[in-house]
C-alpha cells in the first residue's frame, strides 16, 4: 500500500480508515480499515484499479445513534480528467459487503 491520500480515525470502533492511491503497485482508487488493537486486522471497502491519479481527497464519517446508522464519506478529485467524485457508504454492520448509498461524478 502506498500513495496514501487520506487518513481517519473513528473512536467509537477504534478504526483508522484509509483512502489509497496505490496498491501493488498499480494505481487506482482503494478504501480500507485497520483495526488500532490489532494492525493485521484490516478490511478492504474498495479496491478499484483504473490507472489514475487522485487528489483533493477528504474522508468524513456520519453517525446517527438514534437510526443506528453509520456512513463513510469519500471525495476526491482525479487529476487530468478534472472530475470530483463523492461515494457515501453504509458501515454501520459488520458485514464484509459494504453498499455504496450514493455515487456522485461531476466535472
Amino acid at each position: 500500500m502506498s500513495n496514501i491520500k487520506e487518513i481517519i480515525y473513528d473512536e467509537e470502533d477504534r478504526l483508522f480508515y484509509f483512502l489509497s492511491n496505490k496498491f501493488e503497485e498499480k494505481l487506482g482508487f482503494f478504501v480500507f480499515s485497520i483495526n488500532e488493537q490489532d494492525p493485521l486486522d484490516y478490511r478492504f471497502f474498495i479496491k478499484y484499479k483504473n490507472k489514475l491519479d487522485i487528489g483533493d481527497a477528504d474522508i468524513y464519517i456520519l453517525r446517527s445513534k438514534k437510526n443506528r446508522l453509520k456512513e463513510i464519506v469519500i471525495s476526491y478529485k482525479t487529476i487530468f480528467i478534472n472530475t470530483f467524485n463523492v461515494i457515501v457508504m453504509d458501515i454501520s454492520t459488520k458485514s464484509v459487503e459494504k453498499s455504496i448509498i450514493f455515487r456522485h461524478e461531476s466535472f
